[in-house]
């Protein structure tokens, strides 16, 4: 049986993650993990995953996830909802929930 992972790339390189019970940070440290193995098993094209991979490097090592939790109760965790990260250049990380 498949499990269904808590990420979608899309074609620009932006990922959605799907929060259910999980918050944003322990949702996207699971992208990112799922990523690095599909990547090291060779299930999935290196040049096609370097954009969505350091995207989700970056947005681990820069935010502060207790401040944007509380900004943001959303992405705390136990409400479903969509977060799209966008906009690696390098630098800044930019997200929005979607529907």
């Amino acid at each position: 049986m498949n499990k269904r992972l808590p990420f979608e790339v899309l074609a620009d390189g932006s990922l959605v993650l799907t929060l259910d019970e999980a918050c944003i940070q322990s949702t996207a440290k699971h992208a990112h993990r799922e990523l690095t193995i599909a990547l090291l098993e060779g299930r999935v094209a290196s040049p096609a995953m370097e954009v969505p991979l350091n995207l989700l490097e970056r947005f681990l090592t820069t935010t502060d996830f207790a401040a944007l939790r509380t900004e943001h109760p959303e992405l705390a965790g136990h409400n479903p909802c969509c977060v799209r990260l966008y906009g690696y250049d390098g630098s800044a990380v930019r997200w929005e929930v979607v529907s």
